[in-house]
């Protein structure tokens, strides 16, 4: 695999060679800018303008609100068409309205006839002006008086698309100790769709308190909730929240012990990670820093370990983007970040790659041990309408770049003219040809090795191999362990009591969860469930392609998710070592011991003993019987042992055996002496009642067809 990867790098670097030499030319870059819209004078140094939000669906109106609470619509091309949408200061009370501090758009805000079209959202900083009890958000371990509150506030606007007075509705509020201490920003994933789980989830970025900057809430604090209403409360908490089944912290919080944090965006349109713009003190040294997280994260003690960027220069808010759009393709797909070097604004660009996580057990600091690769410049912003104190960076719906001038409220957008060197006609038409064939051979070439490479990683073998394949209960029954194909030695060993959900998956489909909350423990009746499930996939036939996997998955209390392929067969090759029902078996015997651990309320008692699951994994049904236990159950159905009456001694009778030949089982009638045929008769009575009381144990049969077949063999004998 890695000398595919490194074929197709060489092939692919030839091919660059070769077209420029081919070509003789070099070429470079130059950036135009066009004024498109022009934002109201402002009349005061208070007004100072906070974002800028172009409308969906049309691109040529854009939002553009200012600390005072004022938000404008603004049309593109047309510096007198500005209308005040909102007015914060004539929706509160005299005086209690102190600044805007965010403003979003409801990822539906342009879809009719779905849940928040027309929806915006605003955030605001209030005095607490009444002694009035109200549902604040508050860490209940400070003691200090808080006067002021942080409100997210939802509004809509009406078939004339003017804001309905009567659609104001406060979603949250939060307790704060001072008016710089409010929601830095609120934001949706661009990315989520509305088929995803996590679609329309509000994020808030709450600025860090130096006096309370060891409490979660007040440490620099991004929050995550659903804002639409839930029954009598005004938002609701998502189940997946990094902080949501512990009790020690907000549910709120999806991750705290930031700093100041001026920004955050989403770089990856296929991974829920955000990148974090923040001032963080770390070594008696206040940085700016770019880190990476997934939720969960407390860095009031322990610093980032996955960041790209350190600087002691600080950035501003609205600094920082993916760039998606068409215009610039130079710039296209690069991580951005707008910085002011000796007076003079440029644009660099940032590698995408997180930092490998560092180990703090080294003397060394992070600062010492890591050496993060220096931006690029890609622009240095010559031009004299840019030459300003606040300059901010945006991008359209298109993706397209977007420079706010908020000294003179000019919006200018970025388009690249390329410009290349005189060429000789005759020497460029006699590469034609050649570069022609040359990159289609390449293409295929290279086709050709990734089609090789795609297929060796998403085999079935590859697959076992990348996963854990084997789980084991500890000698001493507190923990379990992990293992890889083939491997005597547990690569991961987690302990009982960390372990916070276990779930077990039939393919992709999740088909059982024990966890910690109510109603996720484990029983008799879901033991059956779950039982009928397997066997309705396993009589399932097994066409060539298809694949049939077990997965255990178990998430510990650190977030992490430890998957286990308990059984996979593709076709009617079987990858993994044990049987179908002997995996079915240990699956069931996992969920009983996870959950009596976990969730020891919601989980009934076994009506048997079963073994110790440490054990079992060397056990197999082989020691009992080769036939699978849904042929023998299909066999035992129509068929009955024979009657045995009055016969004379010199004749011989007939009697119904169970042969077996590779995967097959027939009736087979084979000719007994009489001499023997009682004893053998007795013999397979109590057998065949043996084995109709493990069927209908293991699920293979009703109730009802478990009396029929009993009474046909007393009927019978």
């Amino acid at each position: 695999m890695l000398n595919a990867k490194y074929i197709t790098f060489l092939i692919f670097s030839l091919c660059l060679l070769f077209i420029s030499g081919a070509n003789g030319a070099s070429k470079e870059n130059k950036y135009l800018l066009q004024k498109i819209a022009q934002a109201p004078a402002l009349d005061s140094p208070e007004k100072q303008w906070l974002l800028l939000l172009e409308q969906p669906g049309n691109s040529q109106y854009y939002y553009l609100a200012n600390k005072k609470g004022q938000i404008y619509q603004l049309e593109q091309d047309g510096a007198d068409n500005t209308d005040l949408l909102l007015d914060l200061q004539r929706f509160s009370t005299k005086d209690s309205m102190l600044q805007l501090t965010a403003f979003t758009l409801h990822p539906n805000f342009s879809l009719r006839d779905q849940i928040g079209f027309g929806t915006f959202y605003t955030a605001h900083v209030e005095k607490v002006t009444s002694n009035r009890k109200r549902n604040r958000l508050k860490d209940s371990s400070v003691t200090k008086t808080l006067p002021f509150d942080a409100i997210v506030t939802e509004w809509q606007l009406d078939a004339n698309k003017q804001v309905d007075k009567s659609s104001q509705r406060e979603v949250l509020r939060i307790a704060v100790p001072t008016l710089v201490n409010g929601i830095r920003q609120l934001d949706f994933n661009p990315y989520s769709k509305s088929w995803h789980d996590n679609f329309a989830q509000l994020y808030i970025s709450l600025s860090q308190s130096p006096e309370l900057k060891q409490h979660p809430l007040y440490s620099g604090a991004i929050l995550r909730i659903h804002p639409q209403r839930s029954g009598f409360n005004s938002y609701s908490i998502p189940l997946d929240n990094p902080y949501y089944a512990n009790e020690n912290f907000e549910k709120t919080l999806y991750l705290f012990g930031a700093g100041s944090i001026n920004q955050f965006i989403w770089p990856d349109r296929y991974a829920n990670k955000i990148l974090i713009s923040h001032r963080y003190h770390l070594n008696d040294t206040m940085r700016h820093w770019l880190s990476y997280s997934n939720g969960g994260e407390d860095w009031r003690k322990k610093a980032p370990t996955n960041f790209i960027y350190q600087s002691t220069k600080s950035l501003s808010a609205n600094s920082l983007l993916v760039y998606r759009g068409q215009n610039a393709p130079a710039l296209r797909n690069k991580l951005l970040l707008l910085v002011k070097d000796n007076k003079r604004w440029q644009v660099n660009s940032l590698s995408h790659d997180a930092s490998p996580e560092i180990s703090l057990e080294n003397k060394q600091s992070i600062t010492q041990k890591k050496i993060l690769p220096a931006p690029s410049i890609e622009w240095q912003l010559k031009q004299q309408a840019l030459q300003t104190n606040s300059l901010t960076l945006y991008r359209d719906n298109r993706g397209e770049l977007l420079f706010f001038n908020e000294d003179s409220g000019s919006i200018y957008q970025l388009f690249q003219q390329d410009i290349s060197l005189d060429i000789n006609e005759s020497e460029e038409s006699g590469f034609s040809w050649i570069t022609f064939l040359f990159i289609l051979i390449l293409i295929l070439l290279i086709g050709y090795v990734l089609f090789q490479v795609k297929i060796q990683h998403k085999s079935a073998k590859a697959f076992v191999r990348r996963e854990f394949s084997n789980v084991k209960l500890s000698e001493d029954k507190m923990s379990i362990e992990l293992f890889k194909r083939h491997e005597k030695e547990a690569e991961k060993v987690i302990a009982l009591s960390d372990i916070k959900q276990c779930q077990i998956l039939l393919g992709d489909l999740v088909i059982a969860t024990i966890n910690t909350t109510l109603g996720h423990g484990f029983n008799a009746e879901q033991e059956q469930a779950l039982r009928e499930i397997f066997h309705v996939e396993q009589i399932a036939k097994m066409t060539d392609g298809k694949v049939r996997r077990i997965n255990l998955a178990l998430s510990t209390e650190a977030k992490k998710r430890h998957v286990i392929c308990l059984y996979l067969r593709k076709g009617s090759d079987r990858i993994t070592k044990k049987g179908y029902f002997t995996v079915v078996d240990e699956t069931i015997d996992w969920c009983w011991l996870i959950a009596e651990n976990i969730n020891s309320k919601q989980t009934g008692k076994r009506s048997f003993n079963p073994k110790s699951i440490a054990d079992k994994g060397h056990t197999d049904h082989k020691a009992h019987d080769h036939t699978p236990l849904h042929k023998q159950a299909a066999i035992i159905r129509p068929v009955a042992l024979p009657r045995v009456d009055a016969l004379e001694p010199e004749k011989e009778v007939k009697t119904t055996f169970l042969e077996q030949n590779n995967d097959d089982v027939a009736l087979v009638d084979k000719p007994e002496p009489t001499a023997t045929k009682s004893v053998k008769v007795e013999t397979e009575l109590v057998n065949a009642l043996e084995k109709l009381v493990k069927l209908r144990q293991q699920g293979f049969l009703t109730e009802d067809e478990f009396k029929q077949a009993k009474a046909k063999l007393y009927h019978f004998n």
